[in-house]
């Protein structure tokens, strides 16, 4: 691990990616606090199951310990992230075969025993598995890219009030 010479910095190390490199404290953070990604259209959006979004901060934390460890990959969003992507657009319209077989994939992963056995899809081929991790990839860019342009936009307003401050000082 890096040497800081700041007494109070924790020094990290950022791991690298297809893209640069990615700091992990900020995704720890971003596992917590980053919006949820979901296929827009149709009025669904609104209607992930509580269960599931209520489960999705501590699966978030759970990709990136596995990140940590190298065995998931930092460019890629979890598995509840893709299913949570998928479920509005499962009601919006029909699925291809293809997109079908994704999404009840991701179900058996994410639901386990709580999945329907009828229904299960234990395995991808390496198509489907490739099409996937595309999705993943496109989601963890997209919740990233939200993330930046929260703290661009909360920088901002911070340096509103700022100069409102000094203004208000000068009227004194």
């Amino acid at each position: 691990m890096p040497q800081s010479d700041r007494l109070f910095e924790v020094p990290v190390e950022k791991f690298p990616t297809e893209k640069g490199k990615v700091d992990p404290i900020e995704e720890m953070a971003g596992a917590l606090c980053d919006p949820i990604i979901v296929f827009p259209g149709g009025g669904w959006e609104q209607d992930l199951p509580e269960v599931l979004r209520k489960e999705l901060p501590l699966r978030r934390l759970i990709h990136v310990k596995l990140c940590f460890d190298g065995k998931e990959n930092w460019d890629e969003a979890c598995d509840l992230e893709a299913l949570l992507y998928l479920y509005p657009a499962s009601l919006f319209a029909p699925m291809s075969e293809q997109w079908a077989r994704i999404y009840l994939y991701l179900g058996t992963k994410c639901l386990g025993d709580r999945f329907p056995e009828d229904i299960k899809q234990e395995t991808l081929d390496a198509y489907d598995m490739g099409e996937l991790r595309a999705l993943k990839r496109w989601i963890q860019k997209q919740k990233v890219k939200a993330r930046k342009e929260r703290q661009r936009r909360e920088k901002a307003e911070k340096v509103q009030v700022v100069k409102a401050e000094c203004e208000q000082m000068k009227l004194f």
